[in-house]
């Protein structure tokens, strides 16, 4: 248990170490009940200095856990490092002190002037915060909004194969896809200089949808049929009737052809509907023809407690999918 300087004789507050697993699951348990964090989950979240955390600790227990998933992420076309805010908790009956003299308060502080900012490790933080806990973080002076994740919705299509293009699965240990989603990727990021975006190559798509200790992703290549030339790759994951697109990569000029190809073989599979989450500002890239826009109501933050970047220069610039939470 790393002690860092403690703000309040009410609580310890500490850094995490791979020591503070069990605890963290633990809590976990408590506040999120009935949902569950498996060893397994912990590992692949913030295993082998994947992840973060601070955490205050009162009589030896746990009752405060602020947590942070790092990320690669291109800002405006420089690499960069982010962390994206994750499993943030609060023992239930300490959650009346969501105060400034709070173990909330502490941890949410304590993280970004320890990790996030100008001459820190990370460039900023993000993540994807309930209403309420975007709120609390607000009048505390943590958080300030700089985008809003919105989703589209199309009825599956029951058509032909297309004639310029097709769609087929990747797998994990062939050697070429490496590759073909790196190539992709670059693509990407070229046509992003504009944006904020996760690094979203072969190392990340294999950690993040191949390696996931417990949810099963389908990763589809688009190509033209004709030169075989890769244009998209589309993670999906099948949720009863419904085909969620996780992720995409490839030039967002090619986002038409790619859903039109979703659609298909959704339809083919005998599912109604194909939806995707995509941050507000880049609603428009998608096709809307036959789409149904929905607010999910999730506003995205940036850390501002710290002195960090302003978050007025990046609002309405994060490109953010499904895939970029660590929930779905």
């Amino acid at each position: 248990m790393n002690l860092i300087e403690t703000k309040s004789s009410r609580w310890n507050i500490t850094t995490v170490t791979e020591n503070d697993k069990a605890a963290i699951i633990e809590l976990f348990h408590e506040v999120f009940a009935p949902e569950k964090m498996s060893d397994a989950l912990w590992e692949w979240k913030y295993g082998n200095g994947r992840g973060l955390g601070i955490a205050a600790w009162r009589d030896g227990k746990i009752i405060a856990h602020y947590g942070a998933i790092i990320h690669e992420i291109h800002y405006f076309g420089q690499p960069k490092l982010a962390i994206q805010i994750a499993d943030v908790m609060v023992l239930a009956k300490e959650r009346g002190f969501l105060t400034r003299r709070g173990a909330f308060f502490l941890t949410a502080s304590t993280f970004p002037e320890k990790y996030v900012g100008y001459g820190a490790r990370f460039w900023l933080g993000y993540g994807f915060p309930t209403q309420r806990a975007m709120k609390v973080a607000e009048r505390l002076g943590l958080y300030a909004p700089v985008g809003k994740m919105m989703q589209l919705a199309w009825q599956t299509a029951s058509a032909k194969p297309h004639l310029w293009t097709r769609i087929r699965h990747l797998h994990q240990h062939k050697k070429k896809n490496k590759k073909i989603i790196n190539k992709l990727w670059n693509n990407m990021a070229d046509s992003l200089q504009k944006a904020l975006v996760g690094v979203r190559d072969w190392s990340y798509v294999q950690h993040r949808y191949f390696l996931h200790p417990h949810k099963q992703y389908e990763v589809l290549l688009i190509s033209k049929r004709f030169t075989n030339q890769a244009i998209a790759v589309v993670v999906i994951r099948r949720e009863n009737e419904i085909c969620r697109i996780m992720d995409f990569i490839g030039d967002p000029k090619y986002l038409p052809e790619t859903i039109k190809q979703i659609r298909r073989i959704a339809g083919v599979w005998g599912m109604e509907k194909v939806i995707v989450w995509i941050t507000a500002n880049f609603t428009k890239v998608f096709p809307q023809q036959d789409a149904e826009e929905h607010d999910l109501e999730i506003i995205i933050p940036h850390t501002i407690w710290s002195q960090a970047v302003p978050p007025e220069e990046i609002e309405g610039h994060w490109w953010l999918m499904g895939g970029d939470t660590d929930f779905l």
